[in-house]
């Protein structure tokens, strides 16, 4: 009898906003790599150069290390946000996009890098993913024509009037 041999994955399943899924770094610790993400847990290295990612996603800190070194990338760049009082800024967001030229996505995890909420293409709030109905503050759909309930921000018409004030 052959038993199939099951490997055992270590870390939490990142989930790219994007499908296709792009060849992402993720430069933070606790994930599990799969075919197309590689997990860089010390951040960005040589290592994660030859990857040769067109995405990378990672916390608000590291993705700046990385803006400042003039890595091109061809996808989307997703943020990593822990709590309510670490959201992503419209000046990060500006300075991710003028530094990379594509697509910010944030994404709202939990301590163990489990996924609360996730941006969507509207770019209007994070889509609450699972069981976390408790965070619920908006239940109006979404632009993007989901109907799951989303951690609100500011119109992003607003962010950018602001910004140009």
């Amino acid at each position: 009898m052959i038993l199939p041999f099951l490997r055992r994955e270590h870390g939490a399943r990142f989930v790219h906003p994007m499908n296709p899924v792009p060849r992402t770094a993720i430069l933070a610790p606790g994930f599990a790599d799969s075919k197309l993400a590689r997990v860089f847990p010390a951040g960005w290295s040589e290592e994660a150069a030859r990857f040769e990612p067109t995405s990378i996603a990672g916390p608000v800190k590291e993705l700046r290390k990385v803006a400042r070194l003039g890595i091109e990338l061809r996808h989307a760049v997703v943020v990593f946000t822990y709590d309510d009082d670490n959201r992503l800024t419209t000046g990060d967001r500006e300075f991710f996009w003028k530094s990379f030229g594509v697509p910010v996505f944030e994404q709202q995890l939990g301590p163990s890098n489990e996924l609360l909420a996730m941006e969507c293409d509207a770019h209007e709030g994070l889509h609450l993913v699972g069981e976390f109905s408790h965070l619920c503050r908006d239940k109006n759909s979404c632009a993007c024509g989901s109907p799951a309930p989303r951690l609100t921000r500011r119109p992003r018409i607003e962010e950018l009037a602001d910004l140009l004030a």
